[in-house]
């Protein structure tokens, strides 16, 4: 059966600790890998890892079935060298196996949902390479990211503003849709505008020297399409409609 060993160091607590975790060079202990990112949990849909190695594109179903696989294996041997993870006393046996496949397990849900959502995984990809490594997802953090993008240039805020349109339009489309079919047109001219971006960033993450600013104001601009799509498949006739803009 495959089998990996893992070392993993602040496994859980902050999402700092976390990129500080994966930020780290490659380590090996007694044959045992440490884990960099959540792209290397999953080597058989990333097999060169994560971009610019590897491709900012993922492929849904293998991921699915490869994340399935694991849950479904003997989970790693895990040795938790933080204080950090052993907070909660009551989820061990003696020789703390259980609770090293929990933390295991919890780790590459993270892993899988972050993963498959295009918008949380260049977020993660900026807060484990970016020097500063900033957590985009943060309101404050996209706030701050917003206000350089509608100030940059004349060009980029009539940009900005244009995708606000979009994002009104949409909202309006929701709205006054009474069957699913109403949003077919929006569906897809919104997967056109996600397949866009993911190939904007794919593009920007192989180029030298990295601009990592517009890495971030073209993940602004994602995150916008992925709520929109978001909204279209919670969509249900007389459900109020939330739409984040």
């Amino acid at each position: 059966m495959f089998r990996k060993t893992v070392i993993i160091r602040n496994l859980l607590g902050t999402r700092r600790d976390t990129a500080s975790l994966f930020h780290s060079s490659t380590r090996t202990w007694n044959n045992q890998k440490v884990v960099k990112s959540y792209f290397d949990l999953l080597p058989r849909t990333f097999p060169h890892g994560a971009p610019p190695n590897g491709s900012f594109f993922v492929d849904t179903k293998s991921l699915r079935r490869e994340f399935r696989t694991l849950q479904s294996e003997n989970h790693p041997d895990i040795i938790l060298g933080s204080s950090v993870l052993n907070e909660n006393k009551n989820v061990s046996d003696s020789d703390g196996t259980e609770r090293a496949d929990d933390k295991f397990s919890a780790l590459l849900n993270r892993a899988y949902s972050t993963l498959k959502n295009p918008y949380s995984r260049i977020a993660h990809i900026v807060e484990l390479n970016h020097p500063e490594h900033p957590d985009i997802t943060r309101d404050e953090v996209a706030k701050d990211l917003i206000a350089q993008f509608q100030t940059a240039s004349p060009e980029s805020s009539l940009e900005y503003k244009e995708m606000l349109m979009n994002v009104l339009e949409a909202h309006e489309q929701l709205e006054m849709a009474t069957s699913e079919t109403d949003l077919d047109t929006l569906s897809q001219e919104n997967d056109e505008r996600i397949h866009a971006s993911e190939e904007t960033i794919n593009n920007l993450l192989k180029h030298e020297p990295l601009n990592w600013n517009s890495v971030m104001m073209e993940a602004i601009k994602l995150k916008y399409w992925v709520n929109i799509q978001q909204a279209i498949r919670d969509w249900e006739p007389g459900k109020p409609v939330h739409l984040t803009h």
